[in-house]
C-alpha cells in the first residue's frame, strides 16, 4: 500500500536537528534527520527500506531494527499473497529516497532468512509480521540507522489518542494517479478507536483484535495504498522515534479511478504484542540477558488473558534449593536458588557467605517437594556440587545491599521438563504483579513449592518502614520492596487487573532467598523472568510490613560479565 492524497503532498512533520555533522556519527535508534539538497531541505527516515523481488521489482517497505534485521509485513513475503517467497527471491535496499536511482548512500542486501510469525493467517492477514535477516551487516551512517522498538511500559494507544498525537507513515506506494511514487513520501495519521473503525470500515470488523492491531487514518486527508505494506507507523517519545505499527492493509475504493480510499481507515499490526517474538529472534540479549534461546518458556493461553484471569503454574523448573550440613549433625534445605544457565545458579549472598557451623553440600534441581533428606526420596531431580562462588565486592554481611551470589556448578545440568533456566531481564520491564515461588518454613514436610502474587511498593515508603525498625536501606543497595497481594476487580488501562494488598498472606515466611518472577508473552509462548530474591522481611507478622528483595535487574551487568568470563561452554548458554 502507499500514500494517496487528494492534495499536493507537502512536508508534514519537521524536527530541528541541531548538528548534522554530529548526527552522521550517531547510530542510536530513532534519530530522524534532514539533509539540504538542490531541492531544498529533505526529510531522512534512515530506518525505512525498500523490499524488492529477484527481478528488482519494488514490493513493499520495511524498517531496520538492528544491523542484521528488518521488520516488515508477512504478506509482503508471499507471491500473489499465497506462495511463500524464498530468501534468495528477495533483496533489501536501504539509504534510498528515490527509487529511480539509488545513489552513493544506498546499500543493497541479500536476504539470508525469512522469519514469519508462526500464527500468520494467509487468508485474513492476521498476525501479519515478519523478520528479514540480511546476509551482510547493515552499515549505519547518516542515511541508514535503526528505528527503536516501542519501550516496555511506554505510552498506550489510549493515552496517545487522548493527547491527539499523530504518527508518521512513509513509503513509495501508489499515488492518487495510480502510479508508484519514485520519491519517498510521508504523512501523519491519527489513531481511530476500535468501535469507530469497525463502523466506518466494515471489512475490518472481523479482523479487529485489541492488542494485536489498531486503526489509524485521516478520513480524507491521506492514507496508504499498495506498496506501503510492511512500512512502519512511528511516534515520537522523548525526542526519539519508536515504531508502534506495521502497515497491514487499507480499504479498497469503489471508485475505479483509484485503488485505495483515502476516506477510510488503515489497519496496522501492533508491534508491542509481538515485541518478545521480535526480540527473541532478532535481539536475543535484549530478550534475555544471557541470550538463551529457550529460557523461562511456557505455553501462552490467550483464553485466560481475554477473560482477565491470572493463572500461575506451581511448576517452576528453574527453582532449585541449597542443601547444607549444620555442625555435622543434620542436613537440611535452607535456601532457594535459581538456575540461570546450564552451569550457573543465583542465590542470595547470605546463603553462601562462610559460616563455621554451616557447609554447603549440593544444589538440588528439578524438585517440587523438599523434606528433611531429599536425597533419600525417589524423585527425578539432579544433585550438583558447586565449584566456585562469586559475590559482588560491595556485598557486606553486616549490611543489606548487593545480596546476590553466582554459584558455578561443578558440571552442566541436564535440561529437561523439570530443569530449565529462567530468563534474566536485560532491562526493567513493567508488570502489574509478580509471582513469588517458595517453600515455606512453617509448612510440614515434605514442603510443596507454592506460588503467590506480589506487588511492587515505592522504595521510600519501604525504607521508612524499616528505618522505624532501626534498619537503614538506601536506593544504592540494589534492593526493591514488595507486598503480598490479590487480584482485584479494578481493571487498569492496559486491560490487566490491579493487585491489592492481602493481609492474610503477609505472615507467611519462606525459607531464605525466595525468588520473585514476572511473565511476558509473544502470543505463542510465555517467558518467565527473575526479578529478585528475598533478602529479608518481617519475621513476626507486623501488619503491612514490606518485604525486601535483591535487585537482579540492577545487578545484571555484573552477572552477565561473570557468566561470560567463567562459563566452560564455547557459547554462553545457547540452548537449542
Amino acid at each position: 500500500m502507499h500514500l494517496i492524497t487528494s492534495a499536493v503532498f507537502a512536508l508534514i512533520f519537521v524536527l530541528s536537528y541541531p548538528n548534522v555533522q554530529a548526527a552522521t556519527q550517531d547510530v542510536k535508534c530513532g534519530a530522524h534527520r534532514f539533509e539540504r539538497t538542490a531541492d531544498g531541505l529533505v526529510s531522512i527516515w534512515p530506518w525505512h527500506v525498500a523490499l524488492y523481488n529477484k527481478s528488482m521489482d519494488y514490493i513493499a517497505g520495511g524498517s531496520i531494527i538492528n544491523e542484521w534485521f528488518v521488520l516488515t509485513a508477512a504478506h509482503a513475503t508471499f507471491r500473489d499473497g499465497r506462495t511463500p517467497l524464498q530468501p534468495d527471491e528477495l533483496a533489501i535496499v536501504s539509504g534510498c529516497r528515490d527509487l529511480r536511482f539509488f545513489g552513493d548512500d544506498a546499500q543493497q542486501h541479500e536476504v539470508a532468512e525469512i522469519i514469519r510469525y508462526p500464527l500468520y493467517n494467509v487468508r485474513t492477514r492476521m498476525n501479519d509480521v515478519a523478520l528479514l535477516k540480511v546476509k551482510s551487516i547493515i552499515r549505519f551512517n547518516f542515511h541508514v540507522a535503526p528505528i527503536c522498538l516501542w519501550p516496555d511500559g511506554g505510552p498506550t494507544l489510549e493515552s496517545i489518542a487522548q493527547r491527539q498525537d499523530q504518527g508518521i507513515v512513509v513509503g513509495w506506494g501508489l499515488s492518487v494517479n495510480g502510479t508508484f511514487s519514485h520519491l519517498l513520501r510521508e504523512t501523519s495519521l491519527s489513531l481511530i478507536g476500535f468501535e469507530s473503525c469497525a463502523e466506518h470500515t466494515k471489512s475490518f470488523q472481523p479482523l479487529l483484535a485489541k492488542g494485536r492491531n489498531y486503526c489509524a487514518g485521516n478520513r480524507g486527508g491521506a492514507s496508504v495504498c499498495k506498496g506501503d505494506s510492511g512500512g512502519g507507523m512511528f511516534f515520537l517519545i522523548d525526542r526519539t522515534w519508536h515504531i508502534r505499527g506495521i502497515v497491514n492493509q487499507g480499504t479498497p475504493t469503489q471508485d475505479t479511478r483509484y485503488l485505495c480510499d483515502p476516506k477510510k481507515d488503515v489497519l496496522f499490526m501492533d508491534v508491542t504484542y509481538y515485541r518478545k517474538w521480535i526480540e527473541r529472534h532478532a535481539d536475543p540479549e535484549r530478550h534475555n540477558l544471557l541470550g538463551l534461546k529457550q529460557c523461562g518458556m511456557g505455553h501462552y493461553d490467550e483464553t485466560n488473558v481475554r477473560h482477565n484471569k491470572f493463572v500461575h503454574s506451581e511448576r517452576h523448573p528453574w527453582v532449585a534449593h541449597l542443601y547444607y550440613s549444620y555442625r555435622n549433625e543434620i542436613n537440611v534445605s535452607d535456601c532457594h536458588a535459581v538456575l540461570i544457565h546450564p552451569e550457573f545458579v543465583l542465590a542470595p549472598a547470605r546463603c553462601v557467605y562462610h559460616k563455621p557451623d554451616r557447609k554447603l553440600l549440593h544444589v538440588i534441581l528439578g524438585e517440587e517437594l523438599i523434606g528433611p533428606n531429599p536425597l533419600s526420596s525417589d524423585y527425578n531431580f539432579q544433585t550438583v556440587r558447586v565449584s566456585e562462588v562469586f559475590m559482588d565486592g560491595r556485598f557486606d554481611f553486616e549490611k543489606y545491599g548487593y545480596d546476590v551470589s553466582i554459584l558455578h556448578l561443578a558440571k552442566q545440568v541436564k535440561i529437561g521438563n523439570n530443569t530449565r533456566p529462567v530468563c534474566l531481564p536485560s532491562l526493567y520491564e513493567h508488570s502489574p504483579y509478580f509471582n513469588l515461588a517458595a517453600w515455606y518454613r512453617r509448612d510440614s514436610h515434605p514442603k510443596a513449592l507454592k506460588s503467590t502474587l506480589m506487588r511492587s511498593i515505592r522504595f521510600n515508603f519501604c525504607s521508612t518502614q524499616y528505618k522505624k525498625q532501626l534498619i537503614n536501606i538506601t536506593e544504592h543497595d540494589r534492593l526493591n520492596c514488595f507486598q503480598h497481594c490479590d487480584i482485584s476487580d479494578i481493571v487498569q488501562s492496559d486491560g490487566t487487573h490491579s493487585c491489592e494488598y492481602s493481609e492474610e498472606k503477609h505472615c507467611k515466611i519462606p525459607i531464605s532467598g525466595a525468588p520473585l518472577f514476572y511473565t511476558k508473552h509473544d502470543g505463542i509462548n510465555t517467558y518467565t523472568y527473575l526479578f529478585g530474591m528475598r533478602s529479608f522481611g518481617s519475621a513476626d507478622c507486623i501488619a503491612q510490613m514490606s518485604e525486601v528483595y535483591s535487585d537482579v535487574v540492577g545487578m545484571g551487568p555484573w552477572i552477565k560479565r561473570m557468566v561470560e568470563k567463567h562459563t566452560r561452554t564455547s557459547a554462553v548458554g545457547r540452548l537449542g
